[in-house]
């Protein structure tokens, strides 16, 4: 007799296609593992600056530790009732329409703002105001020659206790004969659980800052369509009155894994996924 057509065997069985799964699995597994130790023993470049090491952009593990930061940035701005942006353009549009302004240094780790506590909470409607405010407090940590993608960010809950430090800074300099642009972002958290404030240190390092990434740049690839930096926008302000009530204020962090300027000819330049728009009074 002739075989029907169509009667043959035709496909796999369960038991073979769970098999050929199984085997499929193992080799990705394999795969994906051979290559993430590539990837591992890829030397990054890497050069130290005023004891700090930065990563050559784009950089993985930089862009790891980035997430980290500004995810707890993001939960200390959701939960804040003020947020300070100290630094960069336009800080008052009157008295300071240009900028940069200057920024607070990086050894400033204050867990209160002293004057804030008990004052008149409309003095809180702009960071101007609170800079006038907290300035005897604040003097001694102003930062001079600022650049303009320079700031920092105070969170605060009530009147006066801080709960983040968030400080950017970008520095050039000439290392191995090379032009380099540094940027270095950090995150000090505190925490009132105990009653008082505490700083938090990192889980990388057992030390303060609770977050940290550092980047650099050859300087001639530092280009973007929004460069890092802070922009103040304001709702009004009365000169005569004193009255005035700043609105958001653009912060764009550094990317650690945007390759920034490395094609002149590109039709889009690189962009930071680190963007906020934040409200002076929440």
């Amino acid at each position: 007799m002739k075989p029907v057509a169509g009667s043959g065997r035709a496909g796999f069985s369960l038991v073979e296609a769970i098999v050929a799964l199984v085997v499929t699995a193992i080799m990705m597994g394999a795969l994906t593992s051979a290559m993430g130790s590539l990837f591992q023993s890829q030397a990054q470049p890497q050069v130290s600056y005023q004891g700090q090491t930065y990563s050559l952009a784009p950089s993985f593990q930089n862009f790891r530790q980035a997430v980290d930061l500004h995810a707890a940035l993001a939960q200390a701005i959701d939960q804040a009732d003020n947020v300070i942006v100290i630094g960069g353009t336009r800080s008052h549009p009157v008295a300071d329409p240009n900028g940069p302004a200057s920024a607070l240094a990086e050894t400033f780790t204050a867990t209160t703002l002293g004057a804030a506590a008990g004052s008149d909470p409309f003095q809180g409607f702009s960071s101007w105001d609170q800079v006038q405010l907290n300035g005897a407090q604040f003097g001694a940590y102003f930062t001079v020659n600022p650049d303009p993608a320079d700031f920092t960010i105070l969170t605060v809950q009530g009147q006066s206790h801080l709960t983040s430090i968030t400080q950017q800074r970008r520095r050039t300099a000439t290392i191995g004969g090379e032009n380099v642009v540094l940027y270095e972002v950090t995150l000090q958290a505190i925490d009132w659980s105990g009653g008082s404030g505490a700083l938090t240190a990192s889980s990388l390092t057992g030390t303060t800052p609770t977050f940290f990434y550092r980047i650099y740049y050859d300087a001639a690839e530092d280009t973007w369509a929004q460069p890092p930096g802070a922009t103040h926008y304001w709702y009004r302000t009365d000169t005569a009155w004193d009255r005035d009530q700043e609105g958001p204020t653009r912060v764009i962090f550094a990317d650690p894994y945007v390759l920034a300027g490395q094609d002149p000819l590109a039709q889009v330049a690189a962009v930071s996924r680190f963007s906020y728009f934040l409200p002076q009074a929440r």
